[in-house]
């Protein structure tokens, strides 16, 4: 797979075994690399102007100041920018609607599986690499698929396409060096090539994965798929 570039990812939680969890899954998943981790909201704040990270890792339950206040002062103009995706034990909608409000991308449960969290990694990633393309947005279409993308809307998954193979297709992918042709992805994965075609032309909707045609020596093309 060619290389990408690190997204820088700061966490933060009062919890030692919950930050080395977060921080063995976080740098597992493929563009992502963990540059700090803080205990205390004022270590979050002085850890963000040091290391400038493109994504934070925010739990709500600090010992020095709430959750929410770091997401606020992370927004002030004498703080570099960085985006921030709430990971929380708290499930209320008065507090997931106050995250929104301070300028969380996104709201994790706790416990929170490595696959829920490399699959909201992933779609971080495309998002943000569609974000930054510098181009303009040619259809409202365009930019509903970024949001659907970002935030996970579930209802854009049909009927026909599972959520577990679909992360199997990802897992498979993120595992290969380069790319993957359909007929290779079905062999790795036990399904048949049409299925697996299905399932990547899907993700490739969806911003998740990239697919390229690729000429053979008989010059009929092959598309082959990377994950984004």
């Amino acid at each position: 797979m060619p290389e990408l570039r690190d997204i820088t990812v700061l966490i933060v939680d009062d919890d030692p075994v919950v930050t080395a969890a977060l921080h063995a899954q976080v740098n597992r998943v493929l563009g992502f690399r963990v540059v700090g981790i803080a205990h205390t909201g004022h270590a979050a704040l002085a850890a963000a102007g040091r290391f400038a990270p493109r994504l934070v890792l925010l739990d709500l339950h600090l010992p020095d100041m709430p959750g929410l206040e770091v997401a606020h002062r992370l927004r002030r103009p004498d703080q570099p920018p960085t985006d921030v995706i709430v990971i929380s034990g708290r499930k209320e909608s008065a507090t997931v609607r106050a995250a929104m409000q301070r300028g969380a991308l996104y709201y994790l449960v706790k416990p929170t599986r490595a696959g829920i969290l490399e699959q909201t990694l992933l779609r971080y990633a495309a998002t943000a690499e569609q974000l930054e393309s510098g181009g303009r947005f040619a259809e409202q279409q365009e930019i509903d698929r970024i949001f659907r993308s970002l935030h996970l809307d579930q209802a854009a998954r049909p009927k026909s396409i599972s959520a577990a193979t679909e992360q199997a297709v990802l897992d498979a992918l993120a595992g290969v060096e380069e790319d993957a042709s359909a007929h290779e992805l079905a062999g790795m994965i036990g399904v048949s090539r049409a299925t697996a075609r299905r399932y990547l032309e899907h993700l490739a909707e969806r911003g998740l994965v990239e697919g390229r045609p690729r000429y053979g020596p008989t010059g009929r093309p092959q598309n082959r798929y990377r994950v984004r």
